[in-house]
């Protein structure tokens, strides 16, 4: 098969356009007994609070939706959530997530509220896999007040699995997807033995190369294995709890033709035969039952991630092959003390430490056949650390009996080094120094029992990557040069949001708009920047970026019949200014979303059956950008695909489930926004998950 190519520029047709206006997370739509504005938060202000009551933007996937859906890949879990986009950077098992159009490497990725740090350009992979996973809460616009750097986007939080019940319980499951021709497996083993809580699981992931409308899509299988353990328990108002967690993956790389065959190119190969990660953590509380002190909490964690990432270039007059393999260590710790209210005041207040080591090889192995290129290895080693130390304070203060002022600060304390490197453009030393002191602030007025107001401000931070400043990046046959100056990317972002919840209508609409500065990209070198190689780019504070949009989730279950009608809705538009270009086209589309029709109930003695048919999809997405090889323009048409999920519950005490998905059931092709790989065909995937 050819490699996906640009599709025609066309926008969805107006009927689709109006069916999407009726949009909103199926995953807030799910009939329980507690509604989804009632549900229990505690990623928006490190403490438990009902999504009415909180000032953030949220979204929330609970057990349930985790339960049923059928892919290995935690991103596809967020697809269609608003102001969520997925971005795969042709690598369909290492898939990333967007919040508002910003990149992957804006948005905080936490596992049980402790940060996954990450150095690279495409942002943090999502290396747990979806059995793992308990609940995920997300929040939309920056959370870097109780989040720190990274969360100028927003925050994922994924919060996993804990212990049982009973002295012995276990779940297994199995799925299949036909689009991969993937298989995979899940065990776990789980429960509470005189008040010891713990959980083992495994997971295990082989998917073999998309098949899309267009045929088979080469440099797409990709494979991972997991381990998982949870120990807890309480000693009085005390308690302790450990997890260890260890996710393996690989993943071959898709690349576009256009790029690897792009002059002086002749042939252009990537792939990730290693993506690891290894983390322990360890997590304390103490309730206090005294008049001003409620909650002392503290948690620790050393993680480390391994990377092995390999190129193979092919000019004219010679072939590269690069090896780079590299060992992120991570440490952290957090210390925080919830008070007790005071005057119609609740407050948090805590310490936390963050210390990232980069310590990476490459091999670069060259083939000439003219000069002045020689022939010959390379190695070249770099290390490099950043140390954060902040502080941070939040003020949930209750004016009225109806109305909360929600106020927040954080003070960063950043300090880096490359330690060393033996390559001769990079001289090792101390970097830049930052401290910043950023804020939000939030408001809530509760018109009433079932509507809520709020408005809130808040401001990002996002500190250079260690690529970024110390030790640079290859891109193909470029190198990109650092830039021990970089100033850190900030933003400040301003919301107006409402929230409504009867017995048959849950509406939740937002509108932010949004100013980010000093990005950081990179650009070709030019002859003032003395960069040792004559294609060798550089990374410089070049551009900043005002975005504005609408987002909007609601579901309807007044239906006969027992149906529920329901969808989500996301309207953006984004400008990108750099120094002598600026552009609206970002790469993201006017408007996308998803919209259907799902039933929930028995038939005759089949109880737990649900059905939901929907429809997805958005509108043309341009994407221009200084400096790129494809001529500074991608575009991609707008598309709707037609879909249906559905299960059923069954078996003694409803032990089995069993889930299936049929996707693009009119076989339509297309791009996604934000990625290099055509959708997946006609296909269906399926998982029966037995509980013991």
């Amino acid at each position: 098969m050819s490699p996906p190519q640009p599709l025609a520029t066309r926008q969805l047709p107006w009927a689709v356009s109006l069916a999407l206006t009726a949009i909103a997370s199926p995953a807030q739509a799910e009939r329980t007994q507690v509604g989804p504005m009632e549900e229990m938060v505690v990623t928006a202000s490190r403490s438990a609070e009902r999504v009415m009551d909180s000032p953030a933007s949220l979204s929330i996937l609970n057990e349930e939706d985790i339960a049923r859906a059928t892919t290995p890949l935690l991103a596809d879990l967020m697809r269609d959530l608003p102001g969520i986009r997925v971005s795969d950077s042709g690598q369909p098992g290492l898939s990333r997530i967007r919040i508002r159009g910003e990149e992957s490497r804006r948005t905080a990725i936490l596992i049980n509220g402790q940060e996954v740090t990450d150095h690279y350009e495409v942002g943090t992979p999502l290396t747990l896999h979806p059995t793992m996973v308990e609940r995920v809460e997300v929040i939309r616009g920056s959370g870097s007040v109780l989040y720190g750097s990274r969360a100028l986007s927003g925050v994922v939080n994924f919060l996993t699995r804990k212990g049982g019940t009973e002295p012995v319980e276990a779940t297994v499951s199995g799925g299949y997807n036909g689009a991969t021709r993937g298989e995979d497996l899940f065990a776990s083993v789980y429960g509470n033995v005189s008040g010891l809580e713990y959980r083992f699981a495994w997971s295990d992931s082989d998917h073999e190369e998309r098949q899309s409308p267009e045929g088979e899509i080469e440099n797409t299988a990709f494979d991972s294995n997991s381990l998982y353990a949870y120990l807890g328990r309480g000693f009085g108002d005390h308690r302790f709890e450990y997890i260890y967690d260890n996710y393996e993956s690989s993943s071959d790389i898709f690349v576009e033709e256009a790029v690897r065959t792009s002059p002086p190119l002749l042939d252009f190969y990537l792939e990730t035969p290693q993506r690891d990660r290894q983390r322990h953590s360890v997590f304390y509380n103490w309730e206090i039952d005294n008049s001003w002190l409620r909650l002392i909490s503290a948690n620790a964690s050393t993680q480390q991630s391994d990377r092995h990432f390999y190129t193979r270039t092919e000019l004219d007059i010679y072939v590269r092959d690069i090896n780079n393999f590299s060992e992120l260590n991570t440490d952290g710790a957090l210390l925080q003390f919830d008070l007790q209210p005071v005057g119609g005041h609740s407050l948090i207040a805590g310490i936390q430490y963050l210390n990232d080591d980069v310590d990476q090889t490459r091999h670069v192995d060259t083939v000439s056949s003219a000069p002045p290129i020689p022939s010959g290895t390379e190695i070249i080693n770099d290390r490099a650390n950043i140390e954060t130390w902040a502080w941070f304070v939040q003020d949930q203060w209750s004016l009225h009996p109806d109305v909360t002022l929600t106020a927040g600060l954080r003070q960063y304390f950043v300090e880096g080094e490359l330690e060393d490197s033996n390559r001769e453009s990079l001289t090792p030393g101390s970097l830049d120094k930052d401290d910043e002191l950023i804020g939000s602030l939030g408001l809530v007025w509760a018109t009433s029992d079932t509507l809520s107001l709020r408005a809130n401000v808040s401001e990002g931070y996002v500190y250079p990557s260690l690529l970024q400043l110390a030790t640079g990046a290859y891109a193909g046959s470029r190198f990109v040069n650092p830039e021990p100056g970089l100033t850190p990317e900030t933003s400040i972002n301003y919301e107006l949001g409402l929230r409504l919840q009867r017995t048959d209508l849950t509406l939740d609409a937002t509108a932010f708009y949004t100013e980010s500065d000093d990005y950081i990209d990179d650009l070709p070198c030019t002859a003032q920047d003395n960069c040792p190689g004559s294609r060798d780019r550089r990374y410089l504070n070049v551009g900043e970026s005002t975005a504005h949009g609408i987002e909007l989730f609601t579901s309807y279950t007044g239906l006969p019949a027992n149906l529920e009608t329901y969808g989500n809705l996301t309207w953006m538009e984004r400008r990108n200014d750099y120094e002598n270009f600026s552009t609206r086209d970002t790469g993201i589309p006017q408007f996308s979303g998803r919209a259907g029709l799902r039933w929930a109930g028995s038939v005759e003695r089949l109880q737990g059956v649900w059905v939901d048919g929907y429809l997805r999809g958005e509108t043309k997405s341009d994407l221009e950008e200084p400096g790129t090889v494809r001529n500074v323009l991608e575009s991609k048409s707008g598309w709707v695909t037609a879909n249906i999920a559905g299960g059923i519950n069954f078996g003694r005490d409803t032990r089995y489930q069993l889930s299936v998905e049929l996707f693009n059931l009119f076989d339509k092709t297309y791009i996604a926004s934000g990625e290099n790989l055509y959708g997946i065909e006609r296909s269906a995937a399926l998982k029966l998950t037995v509980s013991m």
